[in-house]
């Protein structure tokens, strides 16, 4: 990522950062000196993401620049969350600063960029339920807040792989060196592989990082 990193250092901050007393960044200062300071001290992180965010967002919006975002289980941004609150309930999705980051991000107010949202249902499935059927459409993925927060968008269902494209995958997987063993690198086994995975994309991927 050395030529992103290279790009990112002529962009500039349009103001003052101030993240704590002693810790500043003033404006006018390359953009990659918000992530130095991200990692240099990780109890400034979240708010480091906010305001890289914030900068690529405008740099984006003026043409300096394009951005693509892509999130993976975005849906997770209106799902639960593990982290208990001093009352010991547990925090939504909104009480959190990253997630706030996040949605900011993927909002509609800029421009010159393209954003790729993947749902996963497993943020809104129920392990222990076998009787209902969940519906998979974008409404029952993201819920109500979050559908209308992504409004307008483009659906792209993700359906299982054919024969064709799961062969290809695979080979793809084994041109590359990916496959560690070498039962899985047999034609007996890339039949195995396919089976358990019962063409689905994920437990295809997950199975072959592990074989």
């Amino acid at each position: 990522n050395h030529h992103m990193w290279k790009t990112l250092s002529t962009l500039k901050t349009e103001r003052d950062y101030e993240w704590t007393k002693s810790e500043k960044t003033a404006a006018g200062r390359p953009i990659t000196e918000i992530v130095e300071m991200g990692i240099s001290a990780p109890f400034l992180a979240t708010d480091c993401v906010g305001g890289l965010f914030r900068e690529l967002k405008r740099h984006s919006s003026t043409g300096s620049i394009k951005v693509f975002v892509a999130v993976d289980d975005a849906n997770s941004l209106w799902g639960k969350t593990l982290v208990k609150k001093a009352d010991r309930t547990y925090a939504s999705p909104s009480d959190l600063s990253l997630v706030n980051h996040f949605r900011n991000l993927i909002s509609s107010d800029w421009q010159n960029g393209c954003i790729l949202l993947v749902a996963d249902k497993k943020e809104v499935s129920d392990a222990r339920d076998h009787v209902t059927v969940p519906r998979h459409t974008p409404l029952e993925l993201f819920g109500e807040e979050g559908f209308h927060f992504i409004e307008p968008f483009i659906p792209i269902e993700t359906k299982q792989y054919t024969m064709e494209e799961i062969s290809n995958l695979y080979q793809y997987y084994y041109d590359k060196r990916w496959l560690a063993s070498e039962k899985a690198r047999t034609e007996d086994g890339k039949q195995q592989l396919i089976y358990l995975s019962a063409f689905n994309p994920f437990f295809f991927e997950r199975l072959c990082a592990f074989n």
